[in-house]
């Protein structure tokens, strides 16, 4: 019997009153006028405490929320500042590029409050266990929607899905093939139409060996959501588990979610978080992904927590669990935007249910191989979350708490970063070049106003996500989508309803080195830049006087010039062999060389494959071809069972004989034996993230920045040349 409990943050009420009480009282005190030579002393003050602060890592409990007030503070009173001191009014065109300019200001303060009042104390989810009895465990569908992604990597998913840890009979899994439609198979073009048909008859066939049950539809109507919402017309479980066709599902992810809903019957969805296995192209074309923490883990790991904390997590189209009765009584995945995950989440809060966010990583995905596939995902978000706050406005819709307001609205404002960021770009080279001045401040006033407005914001992102994202990561990451996004973004304004779904690429392979064809427009971006750097330091030796607002037109034009090298080397992409990334696994075992038993170390695991590490004495041991043994219990298996393998490659590095093994995958024992030992174990993606989870201060950070954007950059004007002489 349910018990109607709230399991969520009870104090979330008082903690909004709170917060919106004492940001009314740090904006007055912001608005408070001063002398210059007072703000020049305050300013000081102010940064000596912020880095005083910060040398407590990290800060914590009141004083975190004391460092938040002071940033409040120090932001108000610059944003106040540039409103009424630094705004060029006697001319037109300086006029609006200012005004341009101050808007994008505006924009990051207002990111800069929403996203701190949603991280400044997360809230932490108790666990709920799953229930013990059987009756009362109610029935789960797993919802697995599929379109044009590699048989292979669905039915990884399919097999890990099958040996989830529930009652068989209350758990059933279903392939919703969107890709074999009888729209698709009945198409003009034969050799599409064959495709399709092929599809059709793979899937089934993968259904029939994995005992899962395949469904199809008539046509390709509403992209995911309507695939999802057909599939719903036959199916019954209570619960639905939704997962991306990458989406590797744990062992454990029923038992950690399915007693939230036992506990509350008003709860429509658990979400848990997106875990990637491999690196984004950023982190594989930059050779950050072993240094730096994943550009997804501070939503997932900072920001979906404050938001649980007001009953405003939200639906992220997979890894998710809902309740079916509240799912069909809006009339399934909602379908208005091309974000229909975010959208069914908001309607279903304004009729009063209730969200938990479980923060335990329990599926593994991809995340685009390539930076065409990762701009096709990202414009789909950002166009997603632009017609939702213009077609479904939260601070307009009825049935929403203040709190989720706010929290829908940091998650759709976010999105617009790519007009911001142009502006950012573009402002100084006004300036640099044109003589345009667009922020009418002495250089002693800016310092004043606009240095504890930069410092405090950079150290308090420190704090609260150091070991989530480092300081500059976001800067980079939003100037490699700009580019492409802010234009999408601005399609949106003009026709809300224009964008339609597409499916974000996964599982490619890159076979070789080379340059992304969406490329140019960063050389034409980058060429500005530089131009603009030329005509500064002319403009500057030339008018002397003018050299304070040229030394800050050129610092800021420098740091954009530094994040464009950076995306250079993101858009020389690195080639990747492996469909499925191996994941690194230092272990002792034995293998089995024709009946003879050796001992070896595991070097990496995959679904393909392995590697392992002989010293040199056991050179001749094995060739190409061979075939060997490896008992599954030394691999951390709960079961013994004998896996045959066959050697691809042998090589000598550093006084270790390395050999890759792949799997020989025939039976049904051997996939269960071979996708339980790589992904059934959720704390092994806890480790993954924790080794990941390192910070870095201010200093560091621009260092690493530094380097990274010009030896990568070098890299890619290397392989122009190379491309060049063939």
């Amino acid at each position: 019997m349910h018990t109607h409990q709230y399991t969520g943050n009870k104090h979330a009420p008082l903690k909004t009153v709170s917060a919106v009480l004492a940001l009314l009282f740090v904006s007055i005190l912001s608005a408070t006028p001063l002398e210059l030579d007072t703000q020049v002393l305050l300013a000081s003050f102010t940064v000596i405490i912020f880095f005083t602060v910060n040398w407590i890592k990290p800060p914590s409990g009141p004083l975190r929320v004391f460092l938040f007030l002071l940033t409040v503070f120090t932001s108000t009173r610059y944003i106040l500042w540039r409103a009424a001191e630094t705004l060029p009014t006697d001319e037109f065109l300086p006029f609006v590029f200012g005004l341009a300019l101050f808007g994008a200001e505006i924009y990051g303060f207002v990111i800069l409050l929403l996203s701190t009042f949603l991280s400044v104390d997360v809230f932490e989810r108790s666990p709920q266990p799953a229930p013990v009895s059987i009756d009362k465990s109610p029935s789960v569908d797993v919802l697995i929607p599929t379109y044009n992604e590699d048989e292979m990597l669905l039915e990884v998913t399919v097999r890990a899905a099958t040996a989830i840890n529930y009652p068989a009979e209350k758990l059933n899994i279903y392939v919703l093939d969107d890709g074999g439609t009888d729209q698709k198979c009945g198409q003009s073009d034969p050799e599409k139409a064959q495709a399709a048909k092929q599809r059709r008859i793979d899937l089934q066939k993968l259904c029939e060996r994995t005992g899962a049950t395949y469904l199809t539809r008539e046509k390709n109507e509403h992209a995911k959501a309507g695939n999802i919402n057909s599939a719903l017309k036959h199916t019954n479980g209570e619960l639905i588990l939704i997962l991306d066709a990458d989406h590797v599902p744990t062992k454990d992810i029923l038992t950690r979610t399915v007693g939230h809903f036992t506990k509350d019957d008003k709860l429509f969805l658990v979400q848990t978080p997106h875990f990637f296995l491999n690196p984004d192209p950023l982190e594989r074309n930059l050779g950050t992904f072993n240094d730096m923490p994943s550009e997804n883990e501070m939503f997932y790991n900072i920001i979906q927590k404050g938001l649980d904390g007001y009953n405003a997590s939200f639906f992220c189209g997979s890894a998710a669990l809902l309740r079916r009765k509240y799912i069909m009584e809006i009339g399934g995945i909602q379908g208005d935007t091309i974000t229909e995950d975010a959208e069914t989440a908001l309607e279903l809060h304004s009729r009063g249910y209730r969200s938990a966010y479980v923060a335990q990583p329990m599926v593994a995905g991809l995340s685009p191989e390539t930076f065409s596939g990762f701009i096709v995902q990202r414009m789909r978000w950002a166009q997603g979350m632009a017609q939702i706050f213009i077609l479904k406005n939260p601070l307009l819709k009825k049935g929403l708490s203040l709190s989720q307001r706010l929290g829908y609205l940091n998650s759709c404002f976010f999105w617009f970063f790519p007009l911001a960021r142009m502006a950012f770009v573009f402002a100084p080279l006004l300036y640099l070049i044109f003589g345009i001045q667009v922020y009418d401040a002495s250089i002693t006033d800016f310092f004043a106003y606009g240095g504890p407005h930069i410092v405090g914001a950079i150290l308090l992102s420190s704090a609260l996500y150091g070991k989530s994202r480092w300081v500059f990561a976001s800067e980079l990451y939003e100037i490699i989508q700009s580019v492409h996004c802010a234009g999408a973004i601005l399609e949106v304004f003009r026709n809300p309803r224009a964008p339609t779904f597409a499916v974000t690429p996964k599982g490619e392979d890159l076979d070789t080195n080379f340059i992304s064809p969406l490329a140019l427009p960063f050389y034409w971006l980058i060429s500005l830049v530089l131009f603009g750097e030329v005509a500064g330091i002319l403009r500057m030796v030339l008018n002397p006087q003018d050299a304070g607002f040229m030394a800050a037109g050129l610092m800021w034009n420098t740091f954009h010039l530094i994040l464009l090298l950076g995306a250079l080397g993101v858009l020389f992409e690195r080639s990747q062999r492996r469909a499925f990334p191996r994941i690194e696994r230092n272990s002792e075992i034995a293998i089995l060389i024709e009946g003879e038993s050796f001992r070896t170390v595991t070097t990496d695991l995959s679904v393909h494959g392995m590697g392992i590490e002989f010293t040199t004495e056991f050179r001749d041991i094995l060739e190409v071809g061979d075939s060997v043994q490896i008992n599954a219990k030394d691999l951390d298996s709960p079961d013994s069972h004998m896996l045959d393998l066959v050697v691809r490659s042998v090589f000598e590095k550093n006084n270790k004989i390395l050999v890759g093994l792949s799997f020989k995958l025939e039976t049904a024992a051997q996939w269960k034996a071979i996708v339980s030992l790589v992904y059934s174990n959720s704390k092994n993606w806890s480790q993954f993230q924790e080794v990941r989870s390192t910070s870095n201060n201010m200093f560091g950070s621009i260092y690493f920045l530094i380097r990274t954007s010009v030896v990568r950059a070098f890299e890619h004007f290397t392989e122009i040349l190379r491309t060049v002489k063939i």
